[in-house]
């Protein structure tokens, strides 16, 4: 039966990830609740992301719904985050970050199930809807260094 519920587990997370909603939570949930303890769930959800963030990015990409120029930026961002984070698991306390996750998880839950919603779509789905109705491919926006502001 296990099987079975890791199974969907990781299905729910793979689903979660490619919309963009992090994927991590559901399976973290899961290892977490199977016993798993808290260094070897994380090693996991760090091997799981991996397939999944590069299947999802290049579906993204085929669909003109990512601007390659933040890319940079962002993988730098991260990068210096999980660097950041890892320190602060090895110093913190187990339950600390268990309680964290939890507030964090509850706080997200809350902010999606009371915020407005915007009325008007994103950039990126306005986009994608014009290129499925025939129109032309989608480009990516200028980004201000290469319009000689500013140097990458």
């Amino acid at each position: 039966m296990n099987g079975y519920i890791g199974l969907a587990a990781g299905f729910l997370a793979g689903m979660c990830a490619a919309m963009g909603l992090g994927g991590g939570f559901v399976l973290m949930i899961y290892l977490t609740w199977a016993g798993i303890s808290a260094p070897d769930a994380k090693a996991a959800n760090l091997l799981f992301f991996i397939p999944v963030a590069l299947v999802s990015m290049l579906i993204n990409h085929k669909s003109g719904l990512t601007d390659r120029h933040i890319i940079p930026y962002a993988a730098a961002a991260g990068s210096i985050g999980a660097v950041i984070g890892l320190l602060l698991s090895d110093v913190l306390d187990s339950s600390l970050l268990k309680n964290v996750f939890a507030a964090l998880l509850i706080a997200v839950g809350l902010r999606e199930l009371f915020h407005r919603k915007r009325s008007a779509p994103s950039r990126g789905v306005e986009r994608f809807e014009r290129f499925q109705r025939g129109g032309s491919a989608p480009q990516p926006p200028q980004a201000p260094f290469e319009k000689g502001g500013l140097t990458p």
